[in-house]
């Protein structure tokens, strides 16, 4: 069966406009995505959420007057505690709120959420780990960090830490986690 002329002409039309119009669909997400992060303009992204009004973020640390310089990393008991020791690479259960130290200023406090933390000392910077092994369950513990023990350069991205800052943490200890058998 011969297809007429007109048939074909027509079937091209519709080829051709299908591929214009996939295409300007096409390029019209893709600029829409480079423009923005898909969110409506009226959506908070959640590291920019407000955070409750007695949040200690943004606030002073309690206690603590700011220093210039942490020359060597400093762990002061505030609070002995009368639990186990932690050991080296142990997992734990932790209530923490961290300040830049040249200004006290809180960049994260897990009080805020009101939820402890836990986690491995295999996990997080060398200040928490060389600084918190022997520190007692029901312990409150001040680290003083120097910033080549804490981020360094590379602070994590809006975290509110500065490039090369040393650090100050206050550390209740609540628990050793046992490791799984």
């Amino acid at each position: 069966m011969a297809t007429s002329k007109r048939t074909r002409i027509f079937m091209g039309f519709l080829a051709g406009l299908f591929l214009l119009t996939s295409s300007a669909l096409t390029i019209g997400i893709i600029l829409q995505a480079a423009q923005g992060d898909g969110q409506p303009d009226d959506a908070q992204p959640q590291s920019q959420a407000k955070p409750p009004e007695d949040a200690l973020q943004g606030t002073k640390l309690s206690g603590f007057t700011p220093i210039k310089s942490v020359p060597k990393l400093k762990a002061q008991d505030l609070k002995p505690g009368d639990g186990a020791a932690v050991k080296p690479g142990a997992t734990v259960t932790v209530d923490y709120t961290g300040a830049v130290a040249a200004t006290g200023v809180i960049f994260q406090s897990s009080k805020d959420t009101g939820q402890p933390v836990s986690f491995s000392l295999k996990e997080v910077i060398a200040g928490w780990s060389q600084g918190i092994p022997g520190m007692k369950e029901g312990g409150v513990r001040r680290l003083l960090i120097p910033a080549g023990l804490a981020y360094g350069e590379n602070p994590p991205p809006g975290s509110g830490i500065p490039a090369n800052a040393d650090l100050v943490f206050d550390v209740t200890l609540r628990s050793i986690d046992k490791p799984a058998r």
